[in-house]
């Protein structure tokens, strides 16, 4: 007998907030938090996708929010 599996739809937000944490935009952090609680709620698969981009967009933010630091900073000398 053949065991059949049955796949869980991975839920697009994630797969988009992933992207964009892979991008470096700072928006993979709230649409990570939306996939997540999607995915509470709908019981899809991308938990860990959710997750990775939630993380990489703090990564992004703080990234982006030193980079301005510095360019502000930078243009103050000028």
């Amino acid at each position: 007998m053949e065991k059949t599996t049955v796949k869980r739809k991975v839920n697009p937000l994630a797969v988009m907030s992933f992207v964009l944490g892979c991008m470096l935009s700072p928006m993979a952090l709230p649409l990570g938090w939306f996939a997540t609680e999607q995915i509470r709620r709908t019981r899809e698969g991308g938990r860990r996708m959710a997750l990775a981009a939630f993380v990489l967009g703090w990564v992004n933010l703080t990234l982006w929010m030193v980079c301005g630091v510095l360019l502000w900073l930078w243009w103050v000398e000028l």
